[in-house]
């Protein structure tokens, strides 16, 4: 229907129109469901529960159902619920390698505080189930893969255990078994005690700082990003205390959580970096800079996000900071070093234009009236004017010879 026709329908038809299109859709989605409905009882009656099951449809991730689990309310874990989970992971090359091995761990799902495909599973089971998984490389160790003496990142252990299995390449399938125990609603973050909230926000860091290490920089940005949540003062912040009292100096437990929140955001910067996100990487830099304006790191990133921005001489100006900050620091000194040398090639790029420029205006412009002829020009019209007699006076010699015959 055009726009003119549309006109031509008063409120009540189009009301009604939308009634009955509303209920139609009603109708349509209730027989949806009950279809689905009836293709998953045909799917239990037809197919053995110990086939396996495409999860993604792609065959990049399988499921096999070993312990039925609690399907008597239908609920499923969703993003951001703590779940208690046991997990293990082998390497499926039939030597079936013992990568990690994990019981009753809590984690946030949706996180990517394990491996993709587990966290993918685990929208898909109910309380209690257990099940095997098949997992393709870009759901598990990715095109990074995992060498022996690399960290496994295992969530909430700072300083955790290192891979001593063979190599795990780029094309390496894992098999998973895994449970789910239970799960719990996030709570507010308001509501936890600061020693809770750093502890969270702590272990968040460390795993975002994996996935970096790895070159995976935008999970490493969500990994930040949700420890921030967590790590942001809940009333009043860092405060100066007044001589009457009135206003309390802040705790040093506070004074701690705000400490990881900027070092949270110096890492968010560099992950932004590395992603392409440069005016986000900017403000947090600038964040940690309104904060601590000497912070040599902040300095340092800030310096290479304006220098990937073209901004040189500001970049010029960070990298000068940074290095007056951390003049031991090698890699400030080297970005120091970079931004010096841009600034010097920008400099002469633009001598090198305005000389352009000006010999380009030089040549257009017209001759002064008052200006002095050149020696060349007056040579050049001496020998004309000469030439010219020369030829007169030879024309008058003939003439007088030929009237004295």
């Amino acid at each position: 229907m055009s726009e003119g026709e549309s006109t031509l329908i008063d409120k009540s038809e189009s009301s009604s129109f939308e009634d009955l299109a509303s209920a139609a859709a009603h109708e349509i989605e209730e027989a949806k469901l009950a279809e689905a409905a009836a293709a998953e009882i045909d799917k239990k009656v037809d197919k053995p529960p110990e086939e396996w099951q495409d999860v993604l449809g792609s065959g990049a991730l399988l499921k096999k159902i070993i312990k039925t689990g609690d399907e008597s309310n239908g609920s499923r874990p969703q993003r951001s619920d703590i779940c208690r989970i046991s997990y293990e992971l082998k390497i499926r090359d039939g030597s079936q390698d013992l990568i990690e091995k994990r019981d009753h761990v809590k984690i946030y799902l949706g996180d990517n505080e394990i491996l993709q495909g587990l966290d993918l599973a685990l929208t898909l089971m109910y309380k209690g189930e257990a099940c095997l998984l098949q997992i393709a490389p870009r759901f598990a160790y990715g095109e990074t893969g995992l060498k022996p003496g690399e960290s496994l990142g295992l969530v909430g252990e700072v300083d955790g255990p290192k891979y001593e299995g063979a190599p795990i390449g780029s094309d390496t399938w894992l098999e998973a078994r895994l449970e789910l125990h239970d799960w719990t609603e996030e709570p507010d973050h308001e509501t936890l005690p600061i020693a809770e909230r750093m502890e969270i926000g702590v272990r968040r860091r460390c795993r975002g700082n994996w996935w970096y290490g790895r070159g995976e920089a935008q999970l490493a940005v969500q990994l930040y990003r949700r420890a921030l949540d967590v790590l942001d003062e809940s009333e009043g912040g860092i405060t100066d205390p007044t001589p009457s009292g009135d206003l309390p100096p802040a705790t040093d437990a506070l004074h701690a959580l705000l400490e990881e929140r900027l070092r949270v955001q110096n890492n968010m910067a560099a992950a932004q970096l590395k992603a392409g996100a440069y005016d986000a990487a900017l403000q947090a830099v600038t964040r940690v800079l309104g904060c601590q304006p000497d912070n040599a790191k902040a300095l340092y990133r800030k310096a290479r996000v304006l220098s990937a921005m073209g901004r040189a001489r500001e970049a010029l100006d960070a990298a000068r900071a940074a290095a007056a900050a951390a003049p031991a620091d090698a890699a400030v000194r080297r970005e120091l070093a970079k931004c010096e040398q841009k600034a010097t090639r920008d400099r002469s790029a633009e001598r090198r234009l305005a000389q352009r420029m000006l010999g380009a205006a030089a040549s257009a412009a017209p001759p002064s009236p008052d200006k002095k002829p050149s020696t060349t020009k007056m040579l050049m019209w001496g020998s004309l004017i000469l030439s010219l007699l020369v030829g007169v006076a030879s024309v008058l010699v003939y003439r007088y010879k030929m009237q004295a015959q």
